[in-house]
């Protein structure tokens, strides 16, 4: 990418983040639980990203809006190794806080850049249909990665 391209993109991001709080990143990988989409715009709210692996678009996007629209309205706070029932239908999640985040969301990193806004993140993680974790033996998501430390199960 140029860097005409590069500030033509972070324009187009700013724009999007102005007109709803928050732009989605899509990243797309050969392997389906390694797909994943994520923020950016919640730095700029003093609260971390938010990066989602392995569901499809229809799911993830809305998803991500939501949680980002409650955040951005200062109706809820997410901190690693919290749970929550309701951000994912039929699922509950796990949020685990993202290590080396500028790696994992580069254009949020990108975006931010001499900002002097670091971007943290938070991955939300969520359990197969038998409600086993990536991290736990047996489980049918060892393809999706866990960008941290998961919290003791409780």
């Amino acid at each position: 990418m140029t860097a005409g391209q590069q500030e033509i993109g972070l324009g187009q991001i700013g724009e999007a983040i102005e007109r709803s709080g928050v732009h989605l990143q899509f990243v797309p990988q050969p392997i389906p639980l390694e797909t994943c989409w994520y923020t950016i715009g919640l730095t700029g709210h003093g609260q971390p990203e938010m990066i989602l692996f392995g569901l499809p678009p229809d799911i993830s996007r809305p998803t991500l809006r939501a949680v980002a629209g409650e955040i951005i309205a200062g109706r809820r706070r997410f901190t690693p190794g919290q749970y929550a029932d309701d951000v994912l239908e039929g699922h509950p999640v796990q949020f685990v806080a993202v290590i080396e985040p500028d790696r994992h969301l580069p254009v949020a990193a990108l975006f931010y850049a001499g900002t002097g806004s670091a971007v943290e993140a938070l991955q939300i993680v969520w359990p197969d249909r038998y409600l086993r974790w990536p991290w736990q033996p047996g489980t049918h998501l060892d393809d999706m990665p866990v960008l941290g430390r998961p919290a003791s199960p409780g």
